[in-house]
């Protein structure tokens, strides 16, 4: 995508993000922004840990909408309403008492709680029938009933998850998640047990699974694949510090906090294209996949890409501050620790 000119109003809402506390996946340093270095396809040998990833500038963003504009309503979710994910026809979020709750997606009312031992420090993922929600002391994987929240099974996982990470799982409810943080491994469980461990490519900062294969984002600038059932991992290049990904439409999209653009790695042949967008550095934020766009929060506003023209369709607003998001079919939702609060936004959106 050849980069456009941002009006002055999204320069604005979008550089309030860098002089506000942000809160998921922050670094703690704006960083160099070293020279371009061309994008490459897939290969099989290892990352270049001093690869240097091009860092966009903005892209050609539309004029900004309020929470007002499209008919958003802000829920009170205590006491830190932080990862959200889509199961069903609900949203379920972490951090919010007594430890991770249902909301349905038509109505906002919580239909389910299920209390959490310890801190929920990495993104939650779901399938057809569960919400995984990995914990740090005690350190486990719960595997809860998507809609009733009852606590399936509880896994032990032998090692601490990776901080402001994702986790995987596939259609048969095999869940992947990264843990240790000096030395990244993938922990592999089905049911009710840990049943393998795979070795992490090095610097890997969060997992999914899907389309076949195991998917990596890299504190290298890259985005790495293996199948699941074993292999070599391939790897693409991003934009500079991915961190949260999705899987959808037949690509990953990657977050990357180092210049607000979205890399899309496509499924079938592996091949990366970067996508500007805000041009700015991301303190905190997430990225999912779903009701037909590719949402990009940042710490001021949440963007929608369309997946098919990869073009920024809509900016909406948010008070600063960092958070997830979740969209199901009717409503985008899209937390805000700082603020204690939830927003609930209908979709399509309008403007």
């Amino acid at each position: 995508m050849v980069p456009g000119v941002r009006s002055a109003a999204v320069a604005a809402l979008l550089m309030a993000g860098l002089v506000l506390p942000a809160g998921c996946a922050q670094d703690d340093a704006e960083p160099e922004r070293p020279s371009p270095a061309p994008t490459s396809s897939p290969s099989s040998a290892p990352a270049e840990t001093d690869q240097s990833p091009d860092y966009l500038p903005a892209g050609d963003l539309p004029d900004p909408l309020t929470l007002d504009d499209v008919d958003g309503r802000t829920i009170s979710a205590r006491p830190f309403a932080d990862f959200a994910v889509a199961a069903g026809t609900g949203v379920w979020v972490s951090g919010v008492r007594p430890g991770a709750v249902r909301y349905d997606g038509t109505s906002a009312r919580i239909t389910a709680r299920t209390r959490v031992p310890g801190a929920v420090v990495q993104a939650l993922e779901s399938t057809r029938a569960e919400v995984l929600v990995p914990s740090l002391t005690p350190s486990v994987l719960l595997r809860l009933d998507a809609v009733t929240g009852e606590v399936l099974a509880r896994v032990p996982l032998g090692a601490s998850p990776v901080a402001e990470s994702t986790v995987g799982a596939t259609a048969d409810g095999t869940a992947y998640v990264l843990v240790e943080p000096s030395e990244p491994r993938i922990v592999v469980v089905r049911g009710d047990a840990v049943v393998d461990e795979v070795e992490a490519p090095e610097g890997t900062v969060a997992v999914r699974a899907g389309y076949g294969w195991l998917w990596v984002v890299t504190d290298h600038a890259t985005v790495e694949r293996r199948p699941v059932a074993g292999g070599e991992w391939t790897s693409a290049p991003t934009g500079p510090s991915p961190r949260f990904f999705d899987l959808g439409f037949g690509a990953a999209w990657v977050m990357n906090q180092g210049d607000g653009s979205v890399t899309r790695a496509d499924a079938r042949s592996g091949e990366a294209d970067t996508i500007a967008v805000t041009g700015l550095r991301i303190g905190g934020g997430d990225l999912t996949v779903g009701a037909g766009g590719v949402w990009l929060r940042t710490d001021s506003a949440v963007l929608r890409i369309d997946p098919l023209s990869r073009e920024v369709t809509h900016v909406v607003e948010l008070p600063p501050g960092s958070g997830s998001v979740a969209a199901v079919q009717g409503s985008l939702w899209i937390t805000n620790h700082d603020h204690l609060a939830i927003h609930r936004v209908p979709l399509p959106l309008q403007g």
